[in-house]
């Protein structure tokens, strides 16, 4: 919008029913907007008025009017710009608060405020933080400001981590695995489980044949069948590091990231969810999303000992959904005694490096999941905004059993509990449970 304030030298106000460079207009305008435009809409869902209120510099606002009781929403796009736009909120004459504006296309609803009460309130929307670089150039578009009831929310969710599986897919006549995933399935609803990930080592692996990628991936079906999203974190095993008869092989190092079987046998597709990948065509570094408990999650898997690469790619997902509360899962962070690893393997950096330069580093990371090594084991850290970080092993290399995490989150008390349970055998592991509260969601 740097050449609307070029040709612009006065104050614009664009009022209901007015539309710049357009007589095409669907309906009025809901704003009023100062020193900005209004603009045919571009995101979705399309606005009643057919259009969208431009602000673009920290001079800029929009007024409207809205009647209460309720909640007062907000929608809008933002145009990205070494961070995404922030406007701050005000009714009546008095601010309620500030919201990140983290889509270029999706309106959204961005709840702002306490409930209003009954009757006519005057709604101002101000830009706050404008960037222009030259490259980028850090705009607001409102679609609508209105007033909704609030709407009832089950608060209280789960969700599952499957941890290493490599001992489980070893011959045809070992049910573990599909035992599992059957009954995730038919305790979806008792647990309101809303998504399975796994802590890596799927397999042990690979053969001529690639049977124990066939088990696993048969195994995991009954999930895609009923909808419940999933990922999995690749482990040391489920490269090509190790051959038939779980002989190690070398180079180590390239073939770590030789994850072709595995990408063939697990895609995208099939964990449903997923809307981005560090590589096209692999899921060695993903993020899924989904809403559970009135809140936004975002899912992001990691490869084993990341590439730089890799974790510059987790940086810029983390930071570009400031409203997700993210959790990690990758197969090496903790280790048996609960401290961070400071090993690279034979990959690139170690958990060490992953701490420093992406889990402590964003206010929104809440969890982080993993397993390769000892039993079970939890930890807490604070980041450097303050956040609480929770971190759990689960591991196990069971040959007799099949442990699986248990995440029970409650939105509204801001709390979490798991547990481990294994379906096989009913057996319970007190020992490793464990519940936190005040975990300060991301709203």
């Amino acid at each position: 919008m740097r050449v609307t304030r070029a040709i612009v030298a006065v104050v614009v106000v664009l009022s209901a029913g007015v539309l710049a460079g357009s007589a095409n207009a669907a309906g009025p305008s809901p704003f009023v907007v100062v020193n900005g435009t209004i603009q045919p809409a571009t995101g979705t869902p399309l606005p009643p008025s057919g259009t969208h209120a431009t602000l673009w510099h920290n001079g800029s606002h929009a007024l409207t009017t809205v009647l209460g009781p309720g909640t007062l929403v907000l929608g809008a796009i933002g145009d990205h710009c070494d961070g995404w736009p922030v406007v701050r909120v005000s009714v009546d004459g008095s601010p309620v608060g500030e919201v990140t504006v983290d889509s270029t296309t999706d309106y959204g609803s961005h709840q702002v405020g306490a409930a209003l009460p009954a009757g006519q309130h005057t709604v101002r929307v101000d830009l706050v933080n404008d960037r222009f670089t030259g490259q980028c150039d850090r705009n607001v578009h409102l679609a609508y400001a209105r007033v909704e009831s609030a709407p009832v929310v089950d608060t209280r969710f789960s969700f599952a981590v499957v941890p290493d599986t490599q001992e489980e897919v070893l011959t045809a006549s070992d049910t573990r695995l599909r035992q599992r995933v059957d009954w995730l399935v038919a305790q979806r609803a008792a647990l309101d489980l809303r998504f399975v990930t796994h802590s890596g080592d799927v397999v042990n692996y690979d053969t001529p044949d690639h049977v124990q990628y066939v088990r696993a991936a048969a195994a995991l079906r009954p999930l895609e069948t009923v909808g419940v999203p999933y990922t999995l974190a690749i482990g040391n095993h489920d490269g090509q590091v190790f051959g038939p008869d779980g002989e190690r092989r070398s180079p180590a190092g390239p073939l770590l990231r030789d994850t072709t079987v595995f990408n063939r046998y697990f895609t995208a597709e099939r964990f449903g969810g997923v809307q981005g990948r560090f590589e096209s065509g692999k899921v060695d570094n993903a993020y899924a999303t989904y809403a559970a408990g009135g809140v936004r999650w975002l899912v992001l898997t990691l490869e084993l000992w990341p590439r730089r690469a890799a974790v510059a790619w987790a940086q810029a997902v983390v930071a570009a959904h400031p409203r997700h509360n993210v959790v990690v899962v990758t197969h090496h962070y903790l280790e048996s005694d609960a401290t961070i690893g400071q090993s690279a393997g034979f990959g690139s950096t170690s958990p060490q490096y992953l701490y420093d330069n992406l889990i402590r580093r964003y206010p929104n990371i809440r969890m982080v999941f993993s397993g390769h090594t000892g039993t079970a084991a939890s930890r807490v850290d604070t980041g450097v905004h303050g956040n609480r970080i929770y971190s759990f092993l689960q591991t196990f290399h069971s040959r007799r059993t099949n442990p699986v995490r248990l995440v029970e989150v409650d939105t509204a008390a801001n709390s979490l509990r798991t547990w481990i349970y294994a379906p096989y055998t009913a057996e319970n592991f007190p020992a490793h449970d464990r519940t936190y509260g005040g975990i300060g969601l991301v709203r």
